[in-house]
């Protein structure tokens, strides 16, 4: 009875321990590559929470608004062809089909490639004018310099 007991109990030791590693790869894994794994489902996780970006349909009141692509940058305005995206609350316009899909894919990337440029100041040699576009001093006509 013993000897029977024995090996059911050392059959269904082998059973669990068969099923916990046919789980996890049928290896066992070093403790760094339990990190890794960690780190990657953390990102995995982290941008699974990132908000998207959600195509829309124009509304009628939107049609001939004047808009800005957040990806080339280009003025347009809007028709009822033209595709836009919400995200985070704002709406986005795109002067074409090819730039919604890479503002869906990472709008991120575009909207801090737009506060970069934004961010630029613009000066008079002459010292009497400063602003954030390029061009031609109002008060002297001297071209604005970049302030770096």
């Amino acid at each position: 009875m013993n000897k029977k007991l024995t090996i059911l109990c050392g059959f269904a030791l082998v059973l669990s321990c068969s099923a916990a590693f046919a789980a996890e790869g049928a290896k066992p894994e070093k403790a760094e590559n339990k990190g890794q794994e960690q780190k990657k489902e953390a990102k995995t996780a982290a941008k699974a929470k990132a908000p998207k970006a959600v195509l829309r349909k124009i509304a009628k009141e939107e049609i001939g608004k004047e808009a800005v692509c957040p990806v080339t940058g280009e003025k347009f305005k809007v028709t009822e062809e033209t595709i836009s995206a919400s995200y985070k609350g704002k709406v986005y316009y795109f002067c074409c089909p090819g730039c919604d899909k890479g503002f869906i894919a990472s709008p991120e990337k575009y909207l801090n490639k737009k506060k970069a440029e934004q961010a630029k100041i613009y000066v008079c040699p002459m010292g009497d004018y400063q602003g954030d576009k390029p061009g031609k001093c109002p008060k002297c006509g001297m071209n604005l310099l970049e302030k770096k």
